[in-house]
């Protein structure tokens, strides 16, 4: 088994790429890194980032491109090839020099659901901060996916190095590669595809001036302030111009031994999703 050590990066294709790149630079937070005018993409980064945290891909619609995780040397790419068929995936390019800007190397494979998963090696680091508008991501800390098979789509991520927290009545499960409670999550759907991103900004103090600044530029606050049961995070969350959800958060619970199969908590019905009761009903794409 391979183990994946950290969610290094997400790429989406997108429509409007400049308004959308704009709203992430300008608003959210995160630093135009890099770009190919080849393809068209860009690439961001966000405070400890390795090359980039997203990278954006011209699109007619929003996509997931795909998810990409950092493994703890090179070894583990090819061990991921023979594992992926296993597991139920399959591998759509073996190990090799990286495609993408800022890694060695890299292998793709494809999930269950047809979600296409980079294992990246040695990627580059970016040292240097850079100031943002008010707040500025540390990093891209969880993405949470619809799906339709949940218990395939655990087995698969298993084989990868993760491990369940906790789950929840309404359908949900959180998976762990290292200390943080969750870096990726399955929702239970009659769809597919990614359902919300998430970034970490560390403290309450800065969910909090996020929201404020926001708000008063014109990106309405779908849900929250709350607090979560799972991970015990402080949230807000919001829709970036091609519609996609996205979370502030602060405050996840860390896991003192998250490589142990460690007693999964369940969530009941009771549970809407805040502990504190004050954020209102999730967003309706949340739901179904």
């Amino acid at each position: 088994m391979i183990k994946v050590e950290s969610l290094d990066h997400i790429e989406l294709s997108v429509p409007k790429i400049e308004e959308v790149t704009e709203f992430y630079t300008e608003k959210w937070g995160l630093q135009l890194f890099d770009q190919k005018s080849n393809s068209g993409i860009n690439y961001l980064r966000a405070q400890e980032s390795g090359h980039h945290a997203v990278a954006l891909r011209p699109a007619e619609s929003l996509s997931l491109g795909h998810l990409a995780f950092k493994v703890a040397n090179r070894d583990d790419l090819e061990i991921a090839t023979s594992e992926a068929e296993i597991a139920g995936g399959s591998v759509v390019q073996p190990p090799g020099d990286s495609l993408e800007p800022g890694y060695k190397r890299s292998a793709t494979l494809q999930d269950p659901d047809g979600n296409l998963v980079e294992l990246i090696w040695s990627p580059e680091k970016v040292t240097d901060k850079y100031s943002a508008p008010l707040v500025a991501p540390r990093k891209l800390g969880h993405v949470v996916l619809n799906t339709t098979q949940p218990e395939t789509m655990e087995k698969f991520y298993r084989q990868l190095g993760f491990r369940v927290s906790d789950r929840t009545a309404r359908g949900m499960s959180f998976m762990r590669c290292n200390t943080d409670h969750h870096s990726l999550a399955f929702n239970l759907s009659s769809k597919t595809g990614v359902q919300h991103v998430a970034y970490d900004v560390v403290e309450m103090d800065n969910v909090m001036k996020a929201l404020g600044s926001l708000t008063k530029s014109g990106s309405r606050c779908l849900w929250g302030p709350g607090r979560h049961g799972p991970g015990n995070n402080i949230f807000t969350y919001y829709s970036d111009p091609a519609g996609l959800i996205i979370e502030y958060y602060a405050e996840l619970e860390q896991v003192s031994e998250p490589d142990e199969d460690i007693e999964t908590r369940f969530w009941g019905p009771e549970w809407q999703g805040d502990l504190w009761g004050t954020a209102g009903p999730p967003p309706d794409a949340f739901r179904n």
